[in-house]
């Protein structure tokens, strides 16, 4: 019997993913079993998909993780996950959004009033 190595345990799953293969270029595949240090990819052509990666568990990349092959089959490979996935210090919290602000004095137009629902009388 085969000892599994593995440090975490697997679950198995199945979740559409996509893989960074280029700048601009996505390549999707489903994602088959995770844990919290790597997991199982089914993709169509392993060969096609570089040695480290960013892997989209979003559609517009908002969650992702980077990722290292660490075996490829016919139609899966086998990835761990980078701990970090981007360099905190490089991504404020609170972007930096120039701001205008509008006082009353700033502004020209009279300022009415509207009374919405009001009560009857």
């Amino acid at each position: 019997m085969v000892k599994d190595k593995r440090k975490a345990v697997r679950r198995p799953m199945r979740y559409t993913a996509w893989i960074v293969v280029g700048p601009g270029q996505l390549q999707g595949c489903s994602l088959a079993d995770v844990s919290d240090t790597g997991g199982r990819l089914d993709v169509e052509n392993p060969t096609n998909v570089p040695d480290t990666f960013t892997l989209w568990l979003s559609s517009n990349g908002s969650a992702r993780r980077m990722c290292k092959v660490v075996w490829r089959a016919e139609r899966q490979i086998g990835v761990a996950f980078e701990r970090a996935a981007f360099d905190p210090a490089q991504v404020p919290l609170v972007p930096n959004i120039p701001v205008e602000i509008v006082t009353t004095e700033t502004i020209e137009a009279p300022v009415e009033t509207v009374v919405l629902d009001a009560p009857e009388k």
